[in-house]
């Protein structure tokens, strides 16, 4: 099963945000988000799709290279791909959903693209469990 990352990334001690990333083949497709997936049960909240980024990331805690900050594991576990089948086509489609075992988030989660705004932007949210 492809595994997953929640990682509390810190810039300053007033910024600071959660990168949920998830495994497709040799690299993790990142999200950016205000708040924690479990988080997003009521409300659906506003990420940004960010360039993938290499599978030691699942593994990093600590400094970031080139002054980005530090992270922290929040979360971590396995997943499954509910939609697209193929997670190739991520980029492509309006809607993912996966299904994560962590051991905070678990139960089903979906992902739409907002097209209000911005191409990269999606709105989280807690799906069924």
């Amino acid at each position: 099963m492809p595994r997953f990352v929640v990682q509390q990334h810190f810039r300053q001690a007033d910024d600071w945000h959660y990168d949920l990333m998830l495994e497709r083949g040799d690299a993790l497709v990142t999200f950016s988000s205000g708040v924690p997936p479990e988080d997003t049960k009521r409300l659906p909240t506003l990420v940004h799709h960010l360039g993938d980024h290499r599978l030691a990331y699942l593994e990093l805690e600590g400094e970031i290279t080139n002054n980005r900050g530090w992270c922290q594991i929040y979360d971590r576990g396995t997943f499954e791909w509910i939609l697209p089948r193929n997670p190739a086509h991520v980029e492509t489609v309006d809607e993912v959903r996966v299904k994560l075992a962590g051991e905070k988030a678990k139960g089903e989660y979906i992902l739409r693209r907002d097209g209000k705004a911005g191409a990269d932007y999606w709105r989280l949210l807690k799906g069924s469990d």
